[in-house]
């Protein structure tokens, strides 16, 4: 396996984590009314935000290789 491929599975996996992980903190945060699971969520959804725009960077910087 590339280090191409290993980056762009890397990154998949951790863009998914981060879905599941915002998903988590709305239902924790809708069921106790507890601030740091809207803390949890907006780190989430940030983070999910900012893998999907480096993979699309990674992918359109390394298409060659």
């Amino acid at each position: 396996m590339s280090l191409r491929t290993f980056h762009i599975i890397f990154v998949t996996i951790s863009t998914l984590f981060m879905g599941y992980l915002g998903f988590w903190a709305y239902g924790m945060w809708n069921y106790y009314a507890d601030s740091a699971y809207l803390s949890y969520l907006l780190l989430s959804i940030i983070s999910l935000l900012l893998l999907i725009v480096y993979g699309q960077k990674f992918i359109k910087k390394y298409k060659n290789i």
